[in-house]
């Protein structure tokens, strides 16, 4: 075989040579054509990767995911037990179907409904570092191809992003060497290299600040509520889950659960009567409702294992 594709190289590299003294369309068609005919030859040599959803010989088991793969209940299902994916999202199942040993409701019944209605998908990055450019490419594809399909699946449906626990970088700490604050860190990291990565103008309707009552994180021109949940969270176990992992939802559900002050009264209170015996600790008090004054989303999307005030380590994404 390689004696094969050296012959061919030799006589490519021949008739290259005696080419060049011509700049001729018919040299340049020919040899057009000779390289069209050597790529069919030298591909029968080459041996196919792994197909999609098959198991990678890598030690990592890695499954290879296309950018923009929007991975549904069943395909998740397909994957590979060995796979870190597959494990990653048993673990996502398990949390909201209450599927762990000491079987407490997760307290977001919406979440919970949107995962038995299908109507969550599910992305996974490359490596536990979301401002890798492979990973920011990954995902921007992903909300890019999610968003147009969110409407069709239901008023409870999510992007499930989950990241990998292990890194492409040599020596990645351990998620148990990670606290709270690393992961906050990483998940701000990765809204501020989505905006990077934004083709679209924010919108005029919604103030660049993140401390203005009326930001949201926005993408592709919609505005968006990402909710994290990380290895680290022990007392605020409503936000724990064994490999980082961001819900994205488009603020339009939310829209449509809080449409009047009495639906999102009863929306509110169906989620925070299960908390306690889910949580260590009391419900955030910056958990308010959107635009009022004194408070802002970027203090809800990721909250601390305790009741403080999560900060923000940018002014605006556009900026510093």
């Amino acid at each position: 075989m390689q004696l094969t594709l050296n012959v061919l190289i030799f006589a490519l590299g021949f008739f290259i040579a005696g080419i060049i003294r011509f700049k001729t369309k018919e040299t340049h068609a020919a040899l057009d054509d000779l390289v069209k005919k050597l790529r069919y030859v030298t591909n029968a040599f080459v041996s196919k990767g792994p197909t999609k959803l098959e198991p990678s010989n890598e030690k990592s088991r890695e499954v290879p995911i296309s950018e923009g793969d929007l991975l549904t209940i069943a395909q998740c299902e397909e994957l590979p037990p060995e796979s870190w994916q597959r494990r990653a999202y048993d673990s996502v199942k398990a949390i909201l179907l209450a599927q762990n040993t000491d079987k407490k409701k997760f307290p977001c019944i919406y979440a919970t409904a949107g995962y038995n209605q299908n109507s969550h998908r599910y992305t996974f990055m490359h490596s536990n570092d979301p401002t890798e450019p492979r990973n920011i490419h990954l995902l921007a594809s992903a909300l890019r191809a999610y968003l147009p399909l969110s409407h069709s699946l239901g008023p409870n449906t999510s992007l499930i992003i989950i990241h990998p626990n292990t890194s492409s970088k040599s020596s990645p700490p351990a998620p148990s060497d990670l606290s709270v604050s690393d992961y906050q860190q990483k998940f701000w990291s990765l809204l501020r290299s989505l905006r990077t990565a934004d083709t679209q103008p924010w919108p005029r309707d919604i103030p660049t600040t993140t401390s203005a009552a009326k930001w949201a994180f926005c993408f592709d021109g919609v505005p968006w509520f990402p909710a994290a949940m990380t290895p680290a969270h022990s007392q605020r176990q409503s936000r724990h889950a064994p490999f980082f992992t961001v819900a994205m939802q488009p603020k339009w559900v939310f829209d449509n659960l809080f449409k009047t002050p009495e639906k999102r009264r009863a929306a509110v209170d169906a989620v925070r009567k299960l908390m306690p015996a889910y949580d260590k600790v009391a419900p955030s008090p910056d958990l308010s409702a959107y635009g009022t004054e004194g408070t802002t989303e970027a203090h809800q999307y990721f909250l601390l294992d305790e009741n403080e005030t999560a900060w923000c380590p940018y002014r605006d994404l556009d900026g510093c």
